[in-house]
């Protein structure tokens, strides 16, 4: 943790695309005029990377970096527009002044997740596979996976090998048990993070892991650095990465993990937040049908609310079901108007209840089809 404020670097998010002056996210792909002012319409972005390894030296700054892998070709990497509130913009500027992990809580779909991925594109564009790791949490996983793993099996069967076995040796001659030992999402954090250029990691889910999984990170976030025994390293942040730390809100988590956390709980996006979001990820479908898609946003609201009413159904929808809803009605916008089975005319003109329902990508729990039958009957 940096003592001296004047030291820490604030980074703006989101932060305008070099390639659209005047815009205010990355995710901008030209402007707009709307009500006397500017502003962006956002894309989904296709980014073309390169496949890499991570290189430690722990004599060089920072220690970590990634290279391109000698082999490796590329991949293709696809991000949905993120429409952050006001209040998630303090969050993130905060984070960066306090240095604490932020800790996020929220329905499924609330976009808890996509923030960390946003967060490093909005700020590396392109290269940001390169300053953003995560750790999916299972109900498996123990505190050291994030850190490294060391396999002492590989050890184990060198040794039997004696002389003939292919490793690595020191200056003295000696079998360097580095080899053995691979980083951990954290540790990657850790060890690529710079004042330049801060790392960003999500440990997603953690509610998920052992009841002792926080508390067995409390070091490591506190302090922000860790030991491996079986090599002797001391592995350390030059500065601190910034931490995002989901939660379904399976269950509690210890007050002792709490209190090294920033906090928020991210409610669902309001009617005109999902207009911008379908907008965003749906191109086309609000600017030829804007009276259909509100329709469609009441509909999937009295769902929601129908779910918190009905004891037998715990399933709320989300906004990435929202979004599967209605991919179907734009994929009939773009067919040829002699293969639609649904007009333009009829998403302008009927009603919901007349129209293809498609509940597969809504109702997901057998009381909620039950319940949306008796409602047509």
């Amino acid at each position: 943790m940096i003592n001296d404020l004047s030291k820490i670097n604030v980074k703006p998010y989101p932060h305008p695309n070099p390639e659209v002056p005047g815009s205010r996210s990355r995710f901008a792909h030209s402007l707009e005029e709307a009500d006397g002012a500017r502003r962006d319409v956002l894309a989904t972005v296709k980014l073309i990377c390169d496949e890499v390894d991570f290189v430690y030296d722990a004599d060089a700054k920072p220690r970590g970096k990634f290279v391109k892998a000698p082999d490796g070709g590329t991949y293709t990497k696809q991000l949905n527009p993120y429409i952050p509130s006001e209040e998630l913009m303090e969050l993130v500027r905060l984070a960066q002044i306090i240095q604490r992990p932020v800790l996020l809580k929220g329905e499924p779909g609330s976009g808890k997740t996509q923030l960390a991925k946003a967060v490093a594109f909005e700020w590396y564009g392109a290269e940001y596979p390169q300053h953003f790791f995560e750790w999916h949490i299972k109900s498996t996983s123990k505190a050291v996976d994030g850190l490294y793993t060391f396999d002492h099996v590989a050890r184990l069967r060198n040794s039997q090998l004696g002389d003939k076995a292919e490793v690595f040796r020191d200056e003295n001659g000696k079998e360097d048990p580095r080899q053995y030992r691979k980083f951990g999402p954290l540790a990657k954090a850790f060890l690529t993070s710079t004042a330049e250029r801060p790392s960003i990691l999500l440990i997603d889910e953690v509610d998920k892991a052992d009841i002792d999984f926080p508390n067995d990170l409390l070091l490591e976030l506190d302090e922000l650095r860790f030991t491996i025994p079986e090599t002797g390293e001391l592995i350390e942040a030059a500065y601190p990465p910034i931490i995002f730390i989901t939660s379904n809100d399976e269950r509690e988590l210890p007050e002792a993990f709490l209190r090294r956390c920033l906090f928020m709980y991210i409610k669902f996006p309001k009617p005109d937040q999902l207009r911008m979001i379908i907008k965003a990820q749906l191109p086309g479908l609000m600017e030829a049908q804007e009276a259909f898609v509100n329709a469609a946003i009441v509909r999937f609201n009295e769902l929601r609310e129908a779910t918190v009413r009905d004891a037998a159904d715990n399933k709320r929808v989300s906004t990435s079901e929202l979004l599967d809803w209605l991919k179907p009605y734009l994929y009939e916008l773009m067919l040829p108007e002699s293969k639609r089975r649904i007009s333009a005319a009829d998403l302008s003109q009927e009603g919901l209840a007349k129209l293809p329902f498609y509940y597969h990508a809504l109702l997901k729990t057998y009381a909620a089809y039950q319940r949306e039958k008796e409602e047509e009957s």
